[in-house]
């Protein structure tokens, strides 16, 4: 999956860097640009009708540029390296999941739960809040958690000849923070999907989803320029295809709703114009 992220805020002295001890640096604006991407492999082992292990294992890359603009909106470059942001690309393994998922049916209707929890692999940074406000450079990406954190699924569905109504939720809770005083935000997502079967290989589905994620904090604060906490609502659109066992699915989801809590104007803001996903899957018979 893929998306671009665009971040714009204000920032002035001191937070600007050492340059402030040199000179009267005056206020300046950061625009910056993401490419964020994800390849993700989702194993599952069926034990027995109803129950099933499943493993997640993240790949993640994030490209990053910067544009610094003074207050008239004119881009320039600073005559000294910038301690914030610079044109880097990163790459790197998140955090894997693993969990339990429980299936049961009832005639067209048909149940699934996930209880599992997430193994922190993932890369992550001191912080860099502290490391920007002595002057150090630093780095505001983090592949992982550095926490073990739970997570809980529920999903609901029922089938008619060819239309498939589903319902769903599911949770990612940070309880704690890791030992590097980082707590991520927890995460709460929720929606709804009608697929309808247009032809044998061929299905088309739209969904109306709902996504949270609390704020992070650094020894327990929540920082102005970092994840201050978002609730986005999505439409998406997907379709799949099936042949010889094997589905293609190419889905998009746009945003419709965006809210952002923020503790100042000029706080950093996050946004993208959608989510594009390409999934492939196939099941198989184990030899034993």
């Amino acid at each position: 999956m893929g998306t671009t992220v665009r971040v714009q805020h204000g920032i002035a002295c001191p937070d600007i860097g050492p340059v402030c001890a040199q000179r009267d640096e005056p206020p300046q604006h950061h625009d910056q640009r993401f490419w964020i991407a994800e390849l993700r492999l989702q194993a599952e082992y069926a034990v027995t009708d109803w129950l099933g292990v499943e493993l997640q294992f993240p790949l993640r890359s994030s490209s990053t540029s910067i544009t610094y603009r003074d207050l008239d909106g004119n881009a320039f470059v600073p005559d000294q390296p910038d301690i914030h942001h610079r044109n880097e690309t990163l790459f790197g393994a998140g955090d894997p999941w693993l969990s339990a998922r429980l299936r049961q049916r009832f005639g067209a209707f048909s149940f699934s739960g996930r209880l599992g929890l997430t193994v922190p692999l993932g890369r992550t940074e001191e912080n860099p809040f502290a490391a920007g406000r002595a002057g150090f450079e630093h780095q505001h990406v983090q592949f992982g958690t550095g926490t073990v954190d739970p997570l809980l699924g529920l999903e609901a569905a029922h089938a008619w000849e060819r239309v498939t109504a589903r319902l769903y939720g599911q949770a990612q809770l940070s309880l704690y923070q890791s030992a590097k005083s980082f707590q991520a935000g927890s995460r709460f997502g929720g929606g709804v999907a009608v697929d309808f079967q247009l032809i044998p290989s061929l299905q088309v589905g739209v969904t109306a989803e709902t996504l949270t994620e609390l704020p992070e904090r650094w020894d327990g604060v929540v920082e102005q320029d970092g994840n201050v906490g978002r609730t986005d609502v999505l439409l998406g659109l997907a379709g799949a295809w099936t042949v010889a066992g094997s589905t293609l699915t190419l889905s998009l989801r746009v945003p419709v709703y965006q809210h952002f809590i923020v503790t100042s104007s000029d706080g950093g803001q996050l946004k993208y114009p959608g989510i594009v996903q390409l999934a492939f899957q196939r099941p198989f018979e184990l030899l034993h």
